[in-house]
């Protein structure tokens, strides 16, 4: 066990998709629990802003891409090992003397950053730090072992409340909820990269089925973007289109619902964190990996997402109502 007094300017790094950073939360709460006061953040703004505001830190520092424009910086950084001004960064955390990585990548510039501060430990994912984390079941459990290395009685489920959402996006979903009277929610999200993606008929077929048979729900579709058909959704009145809202106002929605339907996703993730019943569809990813954690779940899988039938996760959701 490493001693967590010994070191006074402990700094985290951390650059991914959006889903991984909700991931990192319980993570990166337990790291500013115990380093309190002490601990530093690096990571890309929009990060910040969106999910990791209400964590208390030192400093935070921005990460600044090269040649990366739009509002998918997150997705950009180290699968894409889009390059970052790594120089601006070691000047920012200078006297760091513990590095720690949450990225389950590494690359030139990562490298190039951790030799250029030159911490007496470092901890991280890859061999090539003094400390290395193994991967564990479930993403969420991978990311949050770093806070064992500095107390090995440490446990996820103190730090796994769901992200933190502004007043106004609350009072908007609780109006809505209270509105809908007798009425239950379903938040379906459909969106994601597109190897991960289910048809958009089977995801029409589900909802239609589903609400014929739970006459009391109607559904609100979430996300950047979808190509459900919905003209010819024969519950159309009961299915509703709020794609491209705000993300926290997502996460909101999120927070009133009864039941969750979606892809390997990051809304699954935060899905789990508010303790949403939900199924989760799964082609070439792993559910023991980057599936539901903490609430009650059915996992659909397929080597082949397309091979996945409508009726089995018709079914799922129903035996989770």
């Amino acid at each position: 066990m490493l001693d967590v007094q010994k070191f006074r300017r402990p700094v985290v790094f951390l650059a991914n998709g959006i889903g991984d950073h909700i991931v990192a939360l319980p993570a990166l709460r337990a790291l500013s629990n115990i380093f309190y006061g002490r601990l530093s953040l690096i990571v890309v703004d929009e990060a910040y802003t969106q999910i990791f505001s209400d964590i208390v830190f030192e400093s935070v520092w921005f990460i600044k891409t090269f040649g990366v424009l739009g509002t998918h910086v997150m997705q950009k950084i180290g699968r894409e090992l889009a390059p970052f001004d790594y120089e601006a960064l070691a000047e920012e955390a200078s006297g760091c003397d513990l590095f720690i990585s949450l990225c389950l990548w590494t690359s030139p510039d990562l490298e190039r950053l951790v030799k250029k501060i030159s911490p007496s430990v470092s901890v991280g994912f890859h061999s090539r730090f003094t400390y290395k984390f193994s991967e564990a079941v479930n993403c969420f459990d991978t990311l949050f072992s770093v806070n064992h290395f500095f107390n090995p009685k440490i446990k996820i489920e103190d730090f796994s409340n769901p992200p933190s959402i502004e007043q106004k996006y609350l009072k908007l979903v609780h109006d809505l909820k209270k509105n809908m009277t007798k009425n239950k929610l379903l938040i379906l999200h459909t969106d994601t990269k597109q190897r991960k993606m289910w048809s958009s008929d089977n995801f029409l077929k589900t909802i239609d089925e589903f609400l014929s048979v739970q006459t009391d729900y109607i559904v609100i579709i979430v996300g950047m973007c979808h190509n459900l058909p919905l003209e010819s959704a024969y519950h159309r009145n009961r299915i509703f289109d709020v794609c491209g809202i705000p993300l926290r106002l997502s996460f909101a929605l999120l927070s009133v619902a009864d039941l969750f339907l979606g892809i390997d996703s990051c809304l699954l993730h935060v899905a789990d964190l508010f303790r949403v019943r939900g199924v989760g569809i799964f082609g070439p990813t792993k559910p023991k990996k980057w599936g539901f954690r903490f609430a009650q779940h059915k996992h659909i899988t397929s080597d082949s997402i397309a091979s996945i039938a409508s009726e089995e996760v018709i079914d799922a959701l129903i035996s989770l109502c």
